[in-house]
């Protein structure tokens, strides 16, 4: 049988607590807001920073890729002109597109299997990367 000789504990407690719990989510809330920041702040920053070097590298992102589109017209002009020197020499001209292409895989070949001997080794257990401020800065010092 239920007595009503003071108030439930269950509710004595919740008075207690609740401005504790208060307290705690406004901080929470605050620590949540100052790390947001930060790290928005550092998106901006790289964003800005990638932003201004695409910016500079442009034009010799343009000036390289018209160098490979002309080097690559260039190329399929000089082995036109070797097949065809090879049908001048009496070849026919099947058998002088064969050879010209047998000669460009093998030059392929060699340029990967030299490629791939200049491979950097791969490293195990790199070393953790260091900020260059060091401890100096902190995301939440004002």
């Amino acid at each position: 049988m239920p007595t009503n000789d003071g108030p439930e504990p269950r509710r004595f407690f919740d008075r207690i607590t609740e401005p504790l719990a208060e307290r705690a989510r406004e901080t929470l809330n605050h620590a949540e807001d100052k790390v947001r920041s930060a790290i928005q702040a550092e998106i901006d920053a790289v964003q800005a920073s990638v932003r201004a070097r695409a910016v500079q590298v442009r034009p010799s992102a343009i000036a390289f890729g018209t160098a490979v589109l002309l080097t690559f017209f260039g190329l399929a002009l000089l082995v036109t002109a070797a097949v065809l020197g090879l049908v001048e020499g009496g070849i026919d001209p099947w058998l002088a597109a064969i050879m010209v292409g047998v000669a460009l895989i093998l030059i392929a070949a060699g340029a990967a299997a030299w490629g791939k001997r200049h491979l950097p080794k791969p490293v195990v257990g790199l070393a953790e990367p260091v900020h260059p401020a060091g401890d100096q800065v902190h995301p939440w010092d004002n």
